[in-house]
């Protein structure tokens, strides 16, 4: 077990790392607020809900952000280029332990004028910078599309899957299901039962998502799948990142579509952050962004498998009445 001592310094370092590397390629740390109204809407999330109350008695439903994503695109949309942020950011109804904590610290970045694939490049380049700086190695990156994935470890045709072929691979595969699951819901429990345990070793960045799966980015030229990518080192997902989408009138449709997906969940429905829409015209096209957990980075930077050994106070020991 590292020391606090040990834990303290290590990610001070990775911090200043961090700093160093976007602060020499031309970015701006800027900082973002933490308690907003709309906390996000993505259906498989559950922010922690609040209420800000004024002292003359008003008051105001509002969350923790499960990402500072809406404020840094709010940023792009009023001018800024170039812009990064290490945030704490808060996720409810999740595992505490693994490599899971409902509060933990995520580094998001921004460029106006490229595209996913450089992003792929750029956070190669950070990853890289940070591993050899505390002298790790790091498996061969490499890249595959989730249709070449799911074809070769479920047998599913992506291109022309319906709601009832996911079914339908569930049911061979021995896969649970419910018959109210979303082609989301499904499409997630043949990923996570059957292509994620590949990447179990190795770094390799999985790229276009299906449409509905597409979150906040951009559409492949096809318009089925998304810009978007995630990456895995050795079984550990890192971060997600996009071609950021910037039609509010498509953005406001996903929003509405991921809304009537939380009803149905039985989710809070958070409103439509109409800043968020309004200023998305004036980003740039293309643009990207990636949002990586720092914890997960600092578990690989240092070897370790679980997210209590790179934390000072860890979820498990504030709520377990654990030392």
């Amino acid at each position: 077990m590292p020391s606090l001592e040990q834990i303290a310094k290590e990610r001070q370092k990775l911090n200043q790392i961090i700093r160093r590397f976007f602060c020499d390629r031309g970015f701006v740390e800027v900082e973002t607020p933490l308690l907003v109204r709309s906390p996000g809407m993505e259906p498989n999330l559950c922010p922690f809900e609040t209420t800000v109350l004024e002292s003359d008695g008003r008051c105001y439903p509002a969350g923790l952000i499960t990402s500072p994503e809406y404020s840094m695109k709010k940023l792009l949309g009023l001018g800024m280029q170039k812009i990064f942020t290490l945030t704490k950011v808060f996720r409810n109804e999740e595992e505490l332990g693994g490599s899971h904590n409902p509060e933990f610290t995520m580094l998001e970045w921004y460029v106006q004028g490229e595209d996913y694939q450089a992003c792929m490049d750029e956070t190669q380049a950070l990853v890289e910078s940070c591993t050899q700086e505390f002298d790790a190695s790091l498996p061969v990156f490499d890249r595959k599309r989730v249709y070449d994935l799911f074809l070769e470890y479920t047998g599913v045709d992506l291109d022309k899957a319906t709601p009832e072929i996911l079914q339908d691979a569930c049911h061979q595969l021995s896969i649970h299901f419910v018959l109210t699951d979303t082609e989301s819901d499904l499409f997630y429990r043949l990923f996570l039962a059957r292509v994620e345990p590949q990447f179990s070793s190795g770094s390799t960045f999985v790229y276009d998502y299906p449409i509905y799966q597409a979150a906040l980015s951009q559409l492949t030229s096809d318009k089925k799948y998304g810009q978007r990518f995630e990456l895995y080192v050795n079984g550990l997902e890192l971060c997600n990142g996009f071609t950021e989408l910037t039609d509010a009138k498509e953005q406001r449709k996903r929003f509405e579509e991921e809304a009537q997906e939380r009803a149905q969940s039985q989710k809070t429905i958070f409103p439509i952050d109409e800043t968020l829409l309004r200023l998305l015209p004036s980003v740039q096209q293309p643009s990207y962004g990636n949002a990586l957990g720092v914890d997960r980075l600092h578990m690989i930077v240092t070897r370790r498998t679980c997210i209590k050994d790179v934390l000072l106070f860890p979820a498990s020991t504030l709520f377990k009445n654990k030392i």
